[in-house]
Order: structure tokens, then sequence, then C-alpha cells
């Protein structure tokens, strides 16, 4: 069986998984993604996932390459564009392990050792503890009447910070 690879770039060698796995192609593309794997040159391997169909014939291959690519010192990365895919490697506990991710992009981001969110921006977050609690306790036009609970019944869960004046 003959897998589509090309050079993502001087470090990136992407080999796209078309196919699903069964039982009847399961050693030749094991045997081809193994050829494919690189002893010297590309350090990471990407393997795109082009099929919505992932089966646990699939996710054994993957597991065994990634173990095989860890003692040659070559890092995995798994692209799965499909929702059923990416459940079903979720489903399997796997997203950490085989460095899943959306897109080409996010996978050439895994691969170097980036969380899976470092392709979307982030929303700035606030400092401290007592920024949180302003936050949570200040309506949209800033501190006023009523905004707070108060009283026997109030939420006991959050401190009670002095209201500034």
């Amino acid at each position: 069986m003959v897998l589509l690879s090309y050079h993502l770039d001087d470090a990136h060698l992407v080999v796209e998984l078309s196919d699903a796995v069964d039982l009847d192609n399961e050693a030749a593309i094991e045997r081809e993604l193994l050829r494919l794997m690189p002893c010297c040159g590309p350090s990471t391997l990407i393997v795109d996932v082009v099929t919505p169909l992932l089966t646990a014939r699939a996710l054994g291959v993957l597991l065994r390459v990634r173990a095989d690519a860890e003692q040659r010192g070559v890092s995995l990365a798994v692209v799965a564009r499909f929702q059923t895919a990416r459940e079903v490697l979720s489903a399997a506990a796997l997203n950490r392990i085989l460095r899943v991710a959306h897109t080409l992009a996010g996978a050439e981001l895994r691969s170097r050792g980036c969380l899976p969110g470092a392709e979307a921006p982030e929303e700035p977050r606030p400092s401290g503890l007592r920024e949180r609690l302003k936050r949570r306790t200040q309506g949209a036009d800033g501190p006023g009447p009523g905004t707070r609970a108060v009283g026997p019944y109030a939420a006991t869960s959050l401190p009670r910070l002095p209201r500034e004046r």
C-alpha cells in the first residue's frame, strides 16, 4: 500500500491516511508508516487522518507507530480533520498521547510542545483573585446597589471584600 506523503518544511513530514484501517490493510499501512518515518532529517511525522472513519485498528497502528517514533527520536502528531475522528480519539483518551490537532498548522504547533489551544487567540484573563471577584460581583456599569447578594442567605463561597468608596 502506498500512502501519500510530502514535506511540510525541513522538519515536518506529512503522511495522509485516506483509507479506513481494517484487518486487510492494517499491516501494510503500519509497514508503510514505519518505512516513511525518517531516521534522519525531519524530526516530526504528522499523520493526516483524511478519513472520517477511525477504527480501533487505526488507533492500534497509530500507537505502535508512536512507540517506534519515540525510540527513533521522532515526534509524532495526528491531524484529525473530521469531528467523528476527533471524537474517537477523545473517547480513547489519546488526544495528548498522539498530539491531536484539527489542522496541519495546529499539528506543527503540537509537535513543538504547544498546548492544544495555541493556534487560537485567548482572551486576557484577570490577574488576581481580587480582579476576578470584582468582575464576578460587578455589573456592566460597575458596582451599584443590588449587584451583590447580602444577608443570611447570601453566597458564602465568595470572600466578602469591603466596597471601595
